[in-house]
C-alpha cells in the first residue's frame, strides 16, 4: 500500500514540486485509495465493479485535479496502463492531462 507521502513524492518528481497544491482532503483520500485499487485493475478483464469503484473514487476529486489520479496509474503499473483503466472506468477524456510526466 502506498502512503500519502511516497504518493506525493513520486508526483513531484514527475510532474513538478507544487503540483500537489490544489489537493484537498477530500482530493488526497481519494488519490490514495485510486493508487492503491490499481493493483485489482491491472488487466482489462477485471471485475467490471471493480473499474466502477475506482471511477467513483476519481470522481471525489475536484475536476482539476483528477490528472493526478490518471498519471499516478503509473506508480503501481506501467505507463500503458494510465489509458485503459481511465477508459474501463468511464472516467472523461477531459480529465486526462494533457502533459507528460518527467519520466515518462
Amino acid at each position: 500500500m502506498k502512503t500519502p507521502k511516497e504518493i506525493y513524492k513520486w508526483l513531484q518528481a514527475n510532474c513538478g514540486k507544487g503540483c500537489t497544491g490544489a489537493l484537498t482532503s477530500t482530493d488526497s483520500y481519494a488519490l490514495v485509495t485510486s493508487v492503491n485499487l490499481c493493483l485489482l485493475i491491472n488487466y482489462p478483464d477485471a471485475p467490471p465493479e471493480l473499474f466502477a469503484a475506482y471511477g467513483a473514487i476519481v470522481r471525489q476529486m475536484q475536476p482539476k485535479t483528477r490528472w493526478m489520479a490518471y498519471h499516478t496509474i503509473a506508480m503501481q503499473l506501467d505507463w500503458q496502463h494510465r489509458n485503459m483503466i481511465w477508459h474501463q472506468s468511464v472516467l472523461p477524456e477531459g480529465d486526462k492531462p494533457s502533459f507528460k510526466c518527467a519520466f515518462e
